[in-house]
């Protein structure tokens, strides 16, 4: 997800050009002294926005979210990047669906190497079977045998706090994820909404560094 904002309008850029070399410069400098002025706070209110709206296990998640000042360019004003590394979080910005089967966890959050990894040892160990149940859903089984205690610890864990069982019987059938034909992600976040309105206060501290320049 990629929010750009810029506050250089045609007749910004074109005024940019008329300043003079050592004007100009002064110029682009104050107004990325103003973006990283805001910049911090910007980026605090998105990840508290995330945080709010979103169940998040990893503090990397939050970390991937930024707002940063691009001034690499001589010729243009300075923009404020505000977006996220993580390259399925515009989903959550806009919702949407993805048309491919997935198998998705029951009973609890796996992380997706760590699924793929657990998933794969049962496979290979021929203790993962696909069964239809009452709802017409295909859900993703594993016996409980000793040989595979360690990829079903944390299934079998889950499985138990959200049934209630206090102990499960060896050679019990236990449920690990459900396949799905399409995964429909609902709109859960509004940064676009949240950084628009702090453009006005951008804005401001902008005029004001010009305004204080030497």
């Amino acid at each position: 997800m990629k929010i750009s904002v810029r506050i250089d309008s045609a007749l910004a850029q074109a005024q940019l050009r008329r300043w003079g070399g050592e004007y100009r410069d002064k110029v682009k400098k104050a107004v990325a002294r103003a973006m990283r002025s805001e910049a911090t706070e910007i980026k605090e209110a998105v990840r508290a926005q995330v945080a709010s709206q979103m169940s998040v296990v990893k503090k990397s998640f939050l970390k991937g979210f930024n707002a940063k000042v691009l001034d690499q360019d001589p010729n243009r004003l300075p923009a404020l990047y505000v977006g996220s590394r993580i390259p399925w979080s515009g989903m959550h910005e806009r919702g949407g669906s993805i048309s491919a089967k997935m198998l998705i966890p029951l009973h609890g959050r796996v992380g997706r190497k760590k699924f793929r990894a657990q998933i794969a040892e049962l496979m290979r160990g021929g203790n993962a079977y696909f069964i239809k149940n009452a709802k017409g859903n295909i859900v993703l089984m594993a016996e409980n045998i000793k040989e595979h205690d360690r990829p079903l610890a944390g299934f079998k864990r889950r499985y138990r706090k959200a049934d209630g069982v206090k102990r499960l019987r060896r050679g019990a059938d236990i449920p690990i994820a459900v396949l799905v034909p399409r995964v429909v992600l609902k709109k859960r976040l509004d940064i676009e909404r949240l950084v628009a309105r702090r453009i006005p206060r951008l804005a401001a501290q902008i005029g004001k560094q010009i305004q204080t320049m030497d």
